[in-house]
């Protein structure tokens, strides 16, 4: 996969609008006159806009080729939510992956971290003996963890991978529109800013 341009690679330095979005079906038409709702995540998904003020021309032009390159929502790409490192946001029960008794590497939905606890199948794993940690060795620079070299087998077929962590998180997303110009992309990106859809994580 591909990553969004990160201050460091463009010298502009993203703002973002972070916004959870869970499913919920309701049916607001049952014999009691009540409202019946049905969960359809388990995890949430994240929205945001980017907007990178008094962006130039230039740097216009390179996400507007990374847009592209994409093929507007097609294409997936992964987005590090910029953070000052001293104040990294806490993040509870973060969905890694759901295990299938064979994968052992999974790439992890942050980088930076500190503070990590994992759960599998809701137990808590002690890092060294039932898992290996390797900060930045993940798909886009990403952590990663790995059990082949730990005491533990591959989490088994349908054990869900839960994390708590510190650090910055990294989000699996695509741009919302296809249609768009590159004025107008250039004008968004520097007021109300260009939309991104969120995906679950994949850690495959």
């Amino acid at each position: 996969m591909a990553k969004f341009p990160e201050y460091g690679d463009l010298p502009i330095d993203p703002s973002y609008d972070l916004r959870i979005k869970w499913k919920t079906l309701i049916n607001r038409f049952n014999d009691e006159g009540q409202e019946n709702r049905k969960q359809k995540w388990l995890y949430p998904r994240r929205d945001f806009s980017i907007v990178c003020k008094n962006i130039t021309k230039a740097n216009a032009e390179v996400l507007w080729e990374f847009y592209n390159a994409r093929k507007g929502s097609y294409g997936e790409f992964n987005f590090f939510v910029p953070e000052p490192e001293e104040t990294y946001p806490s993040y509870t029960g973060e969905y890694v992956h759901v295990g299938d008794g064979s994968t052992d590497v999974f790439n992890l939905p942050y980088k930076y971290s500190s503070a990590r606890t994992l759960y599998v199948a809701g137990i808590v794993q002690t890092e060294d003996d039932d898992y290996t940690f390797t900060a930045l060795g993940g798909e886009d620079g990403a952590d990663k963890i790995d059990f082949e070299d730990s005491s533990m087998s591959p989490p088994s077929n349908g054990a869900v991978i839960l994390l708590n962590f510190t650090g910055i998180l990294k989000v699996r997303c695509r741009f919302a529109e296809d249609i768009m110009s590159f004025k107008v992309f250039m004008d968004r990106v520097a007021t109300i800013g260009v939309e991104i859809t969120g995906l679950l994580h994949d850690a495959a």
